[in-house]
């Protein structure tokens, strides 16, 4: 079998990990692409209910009103209950992959993911021992403030709040013994 329908047959295998119901939470332009300069093939309203078919990095592939596209991954939540490894994994790859330092980037977060996606999560011993190879000693740090010119500022602590009654009640859920 040529290698590039053994591709094609892996990518097919793989999308139902990624295929799901979604709503949109904001409006959005549909985008030919992963990208804030690819063309505009459409826009999809706040509350329009799409089929999430793929993640790249801060995107998001929809399908929406009869057309296939890409919004911002903070733009859409998924509706299906299997769906948070997949929305993890967009933030993470949002968070690691090299940009173009011309071009603008929202930040995205952990905003999106719902009580209940946070209850499907699961301890993964195997992927934290992978994350913890991307961890740098101070000496590393340090070396890299060096190569890049940044010089060590000290910050002052903020001066602690005045007390007020509500820190003074012993029944207020935010008391911290102040």
């Amino acid at each position: 079998m040529n290698w590039k329908y053994s591709f094609l047959w892996m990518a097919c295998l793989a999308l139902p990990a990624f295929a799901g119901s979604g709503v949109m939470i904001k409006d959005d332009d549909l985008r030919a692409s992963a990208s804030t300069s690819a063309a505009a093939v459409g826009r999809v309203a706040k509350g329009a209910n799409v089929d999430i078919l793929a993640r790249q990095g801060g995107w998001t592939q929809v399908s929406a009103q009869g057309r296939t596209g890409w919004v911002r991954i903070l733009s859409v939540k998924s509706t299906a209950s299997g769906a948070s490894s997949a929305d993890v994994l967009g933030l993470v790859e949002a968070g690691t992959t090299r940009r173009d330092p011309g071009k603008v980037v929202a930040v995205a977060g952990v905003r999106g993911l719902d009580e209940e996606e946070l209850k499907l999560a699961r301890f993964n011993a195997e992927e934290l021992l992978r994350m913890e190879r991307f961890a740098s000693d101070r000496a590393d740090a340090q070396e890299f403030a060096r190569r890049a010119g940044l010089q060590a500022l000290k910050v002052s602590y903020l001066p602690k709040p005045k007390a007020s009654a509500a820190q003074d009640s012993p029944n207020e859920p935010w008391n911290f013994g102040q």
